[in-house]
């Protein structure tokens, strides 16, 4: 799922899902689907392009053992 349109190198327009819940609760309206380059050899395929979309991100710290 992304909400940036010029990562697709492929997209259709898709009513398979009219909408999805995002991670603060909301739902964001999807807009179309399609295929997402992650890497030269690396295609992602049924990648959602939608509306919005909300991060939540925790942050770990590496842990390291001393000896």
């Amino acid at each position: 799922m992304t909400i940036i349109k010029d990562k697709f190198i492929s997209l259709h327009l898709s009513n398979q899902f009219p909408f999805v819940n995002i991670a603060d609760g909301t739902q964001s309206p999807v807009l179309d689907n399609g295929v997402v380059q992650a890497t030269p050899s690396l295609n992602l395929t049924n990648v959602l392009y939608v509306q919005k979309i909300s991060y939540k991100f925790k942050i770990h710290q590496p842990v390291y053992q001393t000896k």
